[in-house]
């Protein structure tokens, strides 16, 4: 979870005599960026966080990407944010970040705590901090690789605001072809993305067991084309299962006890 520090002097600077609803989306941003200025969201995510209408966030939004010479910082000429892979990033973020706005001891304690705790540029997610003086493509590229090193090292995961697997490599996908030849690996894919897209509450939190788990049992059952189709075993029909073996027990201990009861025939 991240922490943004808020400078007071918000109140005094050019963005709050924008609209309400662009305060609102600049907040947001501030309250969902890591501690580089990172915002790693989809454009309806930042829209169903902000909850503003939509015709104002696409207008928060085009005030928030573009110059403003009555800003009171006059890097990125005034600009407040950038588009980039994965989502945006705050250009003037470092600036405040790097505020200190305690001089007691005990604050001091903490920041030379958390400098050493962190001891390199980026973060636990992965992202950089956009550098002054570098080109926007440049950074977007330093961004896009680290982001896609720290999912290839966390492995597999299911974004549910954009509905798509992440941090699945080449290597993964050979791997699962190898070892379950009769599945077809990107159809099997889709099928998990839109079990969980209809299952929100049934989330996971190993999603690599999940995924092997889900191509062993379709392996078993023919394959993507051979069987009948797959669907997870949950709760529910674990004591399905169970209730019908009952059942099926049940039935045969008494059809056993009536043949016992039966007179044998004479002869």
């Amino acid at each position: 979870m991240g922490f943004t520090k808020l400078d007071s002097g918000i109140i005094d600077s050019s963005i709050w005599a924008e609209p309400l609803a662009t305060r609102i989306v600049w907040v947001t941003f501030l309250a969902k960026s890591n501690r580089n200025g990172f915002v790693g969201a989809s454009q309806s995510g930042m829209l169903r966080a902000s909850n503003v209408p939509e015709k104002d966030f696409q207008a928060a939004i085009d005030i928030l990407e573009a110059p403003d010479s009555d800003s009171r910082s006059k890097e990125f000429d005034g600009r407040r944010i950038e588009k980039v892979p994965g989502g945006w990033q705050i250009l003037n973020y470092a600036k405040y970040r790097q505020f200190s706005y305690s001089d007691s001891k005990e604050a001091v304690k903490k920041r030379k705590q958390r400098s050493k705790h962190r001891g390199h540029t980026g973060d636990i997610t992965g992202h950089v901090p956009f550098v002054p003086g570098h080109s926007a493509s440049a950074s977007a590229s330093v961004l896009s690789n680290n982001k896609e090193e720290e999912k290839n090292r966390r492995g597999c995961n299911f974004n549910f605001e954009t509905y798509s697997w992440e941090g699945i490599t080449d290597r993964d996908m050979s791997g699962w072809r190898a070892a379950y030849p009769a599945c077809d690996i990107t159809v099997e894919l889709n099928r998990m993305a839109e079990w969980l897209k209809a299952n929100p509450e049934k989330r996971k939190t190993r999603y690599r067991r999940f995924i092997t788990n889900w191509l062993a049992r379709a392996q078993d059952r023919g394959g993507t084309k051979g069987g009948n189709g797959y669907r997870v075993m949950d709760m529910d029909d674990d004591a399905r299962q169970r209730r019908l073996a009952k059942e099926m027990y049940e039935r045969q201990k008494a059809k056993e006890q009536g043949n016992t009861l039966r007179p044998k025939p004479r002869l």
